[in-house]
């Protein structure tokens, strides 16, 4: 079953980051994947924020005064991240980085192992995900576009979807009725009501949770408020700060703002005025 939803997270300089793009994928693939996306690590200091999404990522290695095309060197997948980081520049290295980014929860239908104790991990692609990691190996070269790229981990993909339910690791139905409920209530919605809403016990959906996204049922729905939070900050022309608190199930404009900075890294003002800058 395809789960919808209208929770499309972003990163914390959604308008203009230079070095970086991103593009949608097809129609097919919008329930499981966030983005494709590129980026020269070479260019700036970057803040990464919790998405909840997990990342497929090819480095190719170049250098910029040289007609070699350059060469890939390592494939990789980045399990899903609950705490910011700053992804710094590499001052003697230029590398492009191509990649998937997955929502966390839709991740395990491409993997062929389970991703529990995957979170803020960096890991080998083959290590949970052989199938996919031998068909992109076939198609990627070094000097491909955005565009070739995407082409290339799309028709991947598809394939894998493609697979008979025997083969397929579908991801559990209780996990995605969870996160659709989180995401419905804007992360908002309390432990025990949520248990009752879908009808299992706290030890069976923390097991599952950790064995799809590698993250408790209550760090997803807290990042859920969070990033919806966010979303809202950005896209709102008038953002008022005392609705949200009631909106996202805050206590008061203290909680708010502590539990978004604890995510952010920064104030909910900084965050702003990073987000907006040209």
């Amino acid at each position: 079953m395809k789960y919808q939803n209208n929770f499309f997270p972003i990163t914390a300089t959604p308008f203009s980051r230079v070095g970086y793009k991103e593009v949608l994928p097809c129609r097919e693939l919008l329930p499981y994947v966030r983005c494709f996306w590129t980026s020269d690590s070479h260019i700036t200091d970057s803040l990464i924020i919790p998405d909840l999404c997990a990342d497929v990522m090819i480095h190719i290695e170049y250098d910029p005064d040289s007609d070699n095309e350059g060469e890939i060197s390592c494939i990789g997948f980045c399990g899903v991240g609950d705490s910011m980081f700053i992804s710094q520049k590499l001052e003697n290295l230029h590398m492009k980085i191509f990649g998937i980014r997955f929502y966390a929860w839709q991740a395990q239908n491409f993997a062929d192992e389970k991703l529990a104790k995957t979170v803020n991990g960096f890991f080998v692609l083959k290590n949970h995900f052989v199938t996919l990691d031998k068909l992109l190996r076939k198609e990627i070269f070094p000097a491909m576009t955005l565009t070739e790229f995407q082409k290339i981990a799309e028709g991947a993909l598809l394939s894998l979807i493609d697979r008979s339910e025997a083969n397929l690791l579908h991801t559990e139905t209780l996990v995605m009725d969870a996160v659709s409920t989180m995401i419905r209530a804007r992360g908002a919605l309390a432990q025990q009501q949520l248990l009752q809403d879908i009808h299992v016990s706290e030890r069976q959906l923390e097991r599952l949770f950790e064995q799809t996204l590698s993250l408790s049922p209550k760090k997803t729905s807290s990042i859920i408020r969070y990033q919806s939070l966010w979303q809202e900050v950005c896209r709102s022309t008038q953002f008022d700060i005392q609705d949200s608190v009631f909106a996202y199930g805050y206590y008061d404009q203290a909680h708010l703002l502590n539990d978004f900075k604890k995510y952010h890294g920064i104030s909910l003002g900084e965050a702003r005025k990073l987000a907006f800058k040209s």
